[in-house]
């Protein structure tokens, strides 16, 4: 099929088609199919062939799995410039492990897996550069887990110092530690040196002061705003 010219800006945005020449590009389209679907259309059910792969132009997608006793349990919500299905192709998996349904009004592609296929085997260099792109995604999502991980933490040791406070009987800003900090990471299910990193930017900031293991408090607002 002819390749729309803003389509065409889309789908470079992408990386699973930035690396891909024009003329590679021109090979993958030619068996793709640009699908305008209605709120509801099923684009694949779990368990069927794993022929395609999609990327979404407008609209949503929401992949999903139905459970034993028939309830919906849904994975991801797809919108524009997001692809769906290629890690069955990637995997070499035969069959959707999942369903596929528009939530929307939906315009899209579908990819042909073989031809993808085809051209990453027919092309070394093609495949070096999906490898290097999915590398960088990947680092940055690692990042993005990191960031929510310690930020995460930190509201329970932020919730735990205000915790022991709240224990004074004589409205001190100081109370003792009652365990080790490694104990006290092990009780906040986070690792010690999470909890470490996080003591010492409250140190830093000013926020607490510390010796041995009593802790004070010296600026109780900041600390409750802390993140």
């Amino acid at each position: 099929m002819v390749l729309h010219r803003v389509h065409s800006q889309i789908l470079r945005s992408h990386h699973l088609f930035e690396p891909l020449s024009d003329e590679q590009l021109d090979q993958l389209m030619q068996g793709s199919q640009l699908l305008n679907l209605e709120k509801g259309d099923t684009l694949f059910r779990q368990g069927d062939p794993a022929h395609f792969f999609y990327f979404v132009i407008s609209g949503a997608v929401k992949i999903y799995r139905l459970t034993p006793d028939g309830q919906e349990k849904v994975f991801e919500v797809l919108t524009n410039r997001q692809t769906f299905a290629e890690a069955m192709m990637l995997m070499d998996t035969p069959n959707y492990v999942a369903s596929a349904q528009t939530v929307t009004p939906t315009q899209l592609y579908r990819f042909p897996n073989a031809t993808y296929m085809r051209l990453l085997q027919d092309n070394n260099r093609l495949a070096f550069a999906l490898l290097g792109k999915l590398s960088i995604r990947l680092h940055q999502r690692l990042n993005e887990i990191e960031t929510l991980s310690l930020k995460n933490a930190t509201h329970r040791v932020v919730r735990y110092l205000l915790t022991q406070l709240g224990r004074v009987q004589d409205g001190s800003p100081s109370f003792e530690l009652p365990m080790t900090r490694q104990l006290v990471a092990g009780h906040l299910s986070i690792q010690p040196e999470t909890f470490s990193r996080i003591m010492r930017h409250l140190l830093d900031d000013g926020i607490i002061s510390q010796e041995g293991r009593v802790i004070t408090i010296l600026d109780r607002q900041r600390l409750e705003q802390f993140e």
